[in-house]
């Protein structure tokens, strides 16, 4: 929570706005209040926004209590379109209830790595100009790494270079000691494994599928009796769908984290609070709710009512009282 809460600070002063934390007796007149614990949350007369950052709910008698405050405050942030969706059905006015994802933090993401264990022949017999075809031909391949490991690489290498695409050769000899280990162990850092040949099948394969890689292979030879190829295919249009797939997962991966960030959710609570959002859940996120009532499958999950639970809800009465009071007659 305090993570988020700097994160919300920081873009906000990016932004412009002038902003602080802290506990109800540092109120000073801001015009929006973001009240970060929902089960000890008072409205501030003061503000002209008071907002909630609604989290989870995991006893029957805070439900209760989040019940009671739905009409005391003027909008309630939840961390998805579901809980969202959850308010609702309990009640909540649909025009204070927003539901977004909490931002991401991460800054950095991983590149996916697709590797070819083979020796690459002049002739050309294991189709690998198929790959040089695609990353000229579909700009997502500068998203993805190669990775090389046998002999003959090198005009593949400087063609994938000229079209500004990421790749590894790594032309290991045979003698040096323990070659086939360390290729293995270099195996299993791939996240794909492909091989384009049409020629029986590669023994690279059976050792990809060992190391639990992703097998993007032709459907011939003895590769047809490995269960469960994730990627097959039987020609060169076969071959660019399947990477087509494979890149795809990743560019949505990187989207994802983009669309994200700590920058464009604050941009999105701004409007909330300012009234530019009117609503909430759209049909996209319907989508996702694959069950009739979102109350009944939270219920479900309530922990069990115990001495030392209702003892930490008596004491968050208190607090809230507590603080209601010194606000009242500071």
């Amino acid at each position: 929570m305090d993570i988020l809460t700097d994160d919300i600070m920081r873009e906000a002063k990016a932004m412009g706005y002038e902003c602080k934390k802290g506990s109800y007796k540092d109120y000073n007149g801001e015009e929006i209040v973001y009240h970060q614990w929902w089960y000890q949350c008072v409205p501030m007369k003061e503000a002209k926004h008071n907002s909630v950052f609604y989290t989870h709910l995991n006893f029957s008698l805070r439900e209760d209590y989040l019940v009671s405050i739905k009409d005391k405050f003027d909008s309630f942030i939840c961390m998805s379109p579901e809980d969202a969706e959850f308010l609702i059905e309990l009640g909540f006015d649909k025009k204070k209830v927003f539901g977004r994802i909490l931002p991401v933090r991460n800054t950095y993401i991983r590149p996916i790595s697709i590797g070819i264990f083979s020796t690459c022949y002049d002739d050309g017999r294991k189709n690998e100009r198929w790959l040089l075809d695609y990353a000229s031909s579909h700009d997502n391949a500068k998203y993805a790494n190669f990775v090389f490991v046998g002999k003959g690489w090198q005009n593949v290498a400087s063609s994938l270079e000229g079209l500004n695409c990421s790749f590894e050769w790594l032309n290991v000899s045979r003698k040096m000691p323990y070659e086939y280990q360390y290729q293995q162990n270099r195996l299993a850092e791939l996240d794909y494994y492909i091989y384009m040949g049409m020629d029986g099948g590669a023994m690279g394969t059976y050792d990809a599928y060992a190391q639990g890689v992703p097998l993007c292979v032709t459907f011939d030879g003895f590769h047809k009796a490995i269960p469960n190829i994730e990627y097959p295919f039987d020609d060169q249009n076969g071959f660019n769908k399947q990477l087509d797939v494979i890149l795809s997962k990743h560019l949505q991966r990187i989207s994802f984290f983009h669309e994200n960030n700590p920058e464009s959710y604050v941009a999105w609570l701004i409007k909330v609070w300012t009234g530019q959002i009117e609503n909430i859940i759209t049909e996209t996120d319907k989508k996702c709710l694959s069950f009739n009532s979102v109350v009944e499958k939270k219920r479900k999950q309530y922990y069990p009512l115990t001495w030392k639970r209702l003892k930490l809800i008596i004491r968050e009465r208190l607090i809230m009282k507590i603080i209601k009071y010194r606000m009242e007659h500071k």
